[in-house]
């Protein structure tokens, strides 16, 4: 009664005298006067335009980064948690270490200059392929790549984006893109991904 408008109850009896027209007791019924919740459809609308907006975000920040893109050091795309930004660790850092090289401020400063304008928030992480490493400054690759990852939310703050809005992961060589049998496969495992969160 509560979901349909109907007063009665109808008394569902499990036996062959009745089933034939409680049948036609429920046929009869009106329609459902539930209406979905204004808010699901505003919610729907928001969600599609903040995808169409990441999904122009992409397309800029890849045409920044088409030279980088056509020589494979960098991949843009978009998933269900937002865009990702994809940076070989060979642009950013010398083999085995997390100080950022001269080279990296130039690429940072192009991906830093698109994401000033926004709230949306930035989360850094760090990948490395499976070969171990073990030093006097990292002790497995999952210090290397928390401690790459946190290089780089250094560096965007310092470029002006808001810490409140990065954080940094790392996940050593849990999460490869690619087999790591091979020097290229392992080359694009070991990378730090910007990934820049819907609302």
């Amino acid at each position: 009664g509560a979901f349909t408008g109907e007063n009665a109850s109808i008394q569902l009896k499990m036996n062959a005298g009745n089933a034939s027209d409680t049948a036609s007791k429920l046929k009869n019924q009106q329609k459902s006067i539930i209406k979905p919740l204004p808010l699901t459809y505003l919610y729907s609308e928001k969600m599609r335009r903040e995808r169409e907006a990441l999904t122009n975000m992409g397309i800029d920040l890849s045409n920044k980064l088409s030279p980088l893109i056509s020589e494979g050091k960098v991949r843009v795309m978009q998933n269900n948690r937002g865009i990702r930004i994809d940076i070989n660790d060979s642009v950013l850092f010398s083999p085995g270490s997390a100080e950022l090289a001269s080279t990296a401020s130039a690429i940072m400063n192009e991906i830093a200059i698109m994401l000033k304008d926004n709230q949306r928030h930035i989360q850094v992480e760090g990948h490395t392929d499976n070969i171990a490493i073990h030093n006097a400054t990292f002790f497995s690759n999952w210090e290397l790549s928390a401690v790459r990852a946190s290089s780089v939310v250094r560096m965007l703050s310092e470029i002006g984006i808001a810490e409140n809005r990065l954080s940094a992961l790392g996940f050593g060589a849990a999460q490869p893109i690619t087999e790591n049998e091979t020097p290229a496969g392992r080359a694009k495992n070991r990378r730090v991904s910007i990934m820049i969160l819907y609302e």
